[in-house]
């Protein structure tokens, strides 16, 4: 939680490039038809301004999305998207509802924050679930004039859109834990136990904690052993982290793991969404550590307080964007923007990997022309396949148009000869800052892994670079990369083997050219294709 804070067309058929493996939903051997709209070859640099709304990463037209708390409704099939509403308001929370993750419906404020004085004066992330006929919302009141600022109030609906709430329930620290960080409310069924249990994020004896409770009737509570923060040998009731406070925290059983989700407060790098897993809910909690090496995060710092909802066949995970592209005083993005989803699928190992959701895939489905503009280094192309091999002095890149629609932009990257290799956006005629998602395959950067990188670059390849985002790449035995990029306005997800996911804003992203570049050694990349919603 925040306590405060575009016709002409002509058009024909063509068979589809051969697509990415692993259940691609643009069907290998289909037709679809290819929108042919005049290229805009210009290269002039444009300036990243915003307007108008999203339709694939939702944001209110007028605020932000803060902390998602998604829950699914069996009634009517849908998935309903409360959030933290971000207006220079108190954060009442609104709804967005919908289907597939592709296309979202409605902006309604569900919960108003409470009056000057009260204890809700601010709201504050929780969740909910229902029991018989009746849905319940776990909430955080937050009053920074109060001593203790933080509670765990209620609410209860029998429509999901129409709350009342339950003043009786104001559940507060007890003595030994965090009186003043007492929040995001997370209540689940515990099969074990037979009981619902609330976890409530807070500290104890100076460690991030998850306080427990336990209930049958959602009414009384009574305290159960807590979850704790440690960095050394993990135990039962132990969560392997240092992080200061366990923010939004989610758990769930998929298949026969137990899954712990938080967001890592602590202001830096590592400032986002994590998971651990057990074979109980009561822990240990660890890294999910296979023969590959170790796994523990769904995306980099662009994607906060992920939490995730189920339909019992495909679990989502929803967190919010952040309108910055660079940190605050505070080494933090600031808070709230637009709301994100990946798709979570399960490895054999019991890993948690991120890919785009089946929907929003498939509404990127009209294939449209595009131009390369120029080249510098070593290119060369043959049926929109291009072979880029690094400059002995650096950077080998084929420019592209600018697209100025939403567009989704797919790839398949042999890097078998190269280890360093990406994209760079805002490559205009003047390329004094450009941004540019670098793959690097080694492990001699700064985190000591094969990583993706967000970079703002003083020229396109030949200046200096500031490191804006990372996460750790997955690096197949082949060295092939199915890559999907999608766009829309300023926001930009890459997608990587359906093992990865890398969120990033880049405000230069959907107006000006880009380029696909070579680094070090020869990268060939085939079946380049640009596609946008029908």
């Amino acid at each position: 939680m925040r306590p405060k804070i575009y016709l002409l067309p002509t058009v024909f058929l063509l068979s589809l490039l051969t697509s990415c493996k692993n259940g691609d939903e643009s069907s290998i051997g289909l037709d679809r038809p290819m929108e042919i709209l005049p290229v805009d070859s210009s290269t002039a640099c444009i300036s990243g301004q915003e307007a108008g709304p999203y339709q694939r990463f939702y944001r209110p037209q007028q605020g932000f999305v803060g902390d998602p708390m998604p829950y699914y409704n069996a009634n009517d099939n849908k998935f309903y998207l409360f959030y933290l509403y971000e207006n220079a308001n108190r954060h009442p929370i609104y709804s967005t509802r919908t289907s597939d993750y592709g296309t979202f419906e409605g902006y309604t404020e569900v919960l108003s924050s409470g009056a000057v004085g009260s204890q809700d004066e601010w709201i504050g992330t929780g969740s909910f679930i229902k029991k018989g006929t009746l849905y319940y919302c776990f909430y955080t009141g937050h009053n920074n004039v109060f001593t203790p600022a933080e509670k765990i109030m209620l609410a209860t609906s029998t429509d999901l859109m129409n709350w009342t709430k339950q003043p009786a329930m104001a559940l507060q620290a007890a003595a030994g834990y965090d009186q003043n960080n007492f929040r995001d409310p997370q209540v689940y069924w515990d099969e074990g136990r037979n009981a619902y249990v609330m976890l409530v994020t807070t500290r104890k004896d100076g460690k991030g904690t998850l306080a427990r409770y336990q209930s049958t009737d959602l009414s009384s509570w009574s305290m159960i052993e807590p979850l704790v923060a440690t960095t050394g040998t993990v135990e039962k009731y132990g969560i392997e982290t240092d992080a200061e406070l366990l923010e939004c925290p989610d758990l769930f059983k998929m298949g026969n793991k137990w899954y712990l989700l938080f967001s890592r407060i602590n202001r830096d790098e590592h400032r986002k969404t994590f998971y651990r897993v057990a074979d109980s809910p009561d822990g240990p909690w660890t890294i999910c550590r296979d023969s590959e090496g170790h796994h523990e995060t769904f995306d980099g710092r662009y994607l906060y307080a992920g939490k995730t909802a189920s339909d019992g066949t495909t679990r989502y995970l929803s967190g919010w964007c952040s309108t910055g592209q660079t940190v605050n005083n505070n080494n933090e993005l600031p808070w709230a923007g637009n709301l994100i989803s990946h798709q979570l699928v399960q490895g054999a190992s019991g890993r948690l990997y991120p890919k785009i959701p089946e929907a929003l895939n498939s509404k990127f489905n009209k294939e449209v022309a595009f131009e390369k503009l120029s080249n510098v280094g070593q290119v060369s192309e043959s049926n929109k396949t291009y072979s880029l091999t690094a400059q002995s002095g650096g950077r080998s890149y084929v420019q592209f148009n600018r697209n100025t629609s939403s567009v989704k932009v797919t790839m398949t990257i042999d890097a078998s000869q190269s280890s360093k290799f990406g994209f760079s956006f805002g490559a205009c005629n003047d390329p004094t800052e450009v941004y540019s998602i670098a793959f690097d395959l080694t492990s001699s950067n700064r985190w000591n892994m094969p990583a993706l990188f967000m970079n703002k670059e003083a020229r396109d390849g030949g200046g200096s670079k500031t490191e804006l985002n990372f996460t750790p790449l997955t690096v197949p035995t082949n060295r092939i990369f199915n890559v999907k990029i999608i766009i829309e306005k300023s926001i930009g997800i890459v997608y990587v083997n359906d093992r990865v996911a890398f969120t990033n804003r880049i405000y230069k992203m959907d107006q000006n050219p880009w380029t696909i570049f070579a680094d070090q050694g020869t990268v060939q990349v085939n079946g380049l294709k640009i596609e946008k919603s029908s």
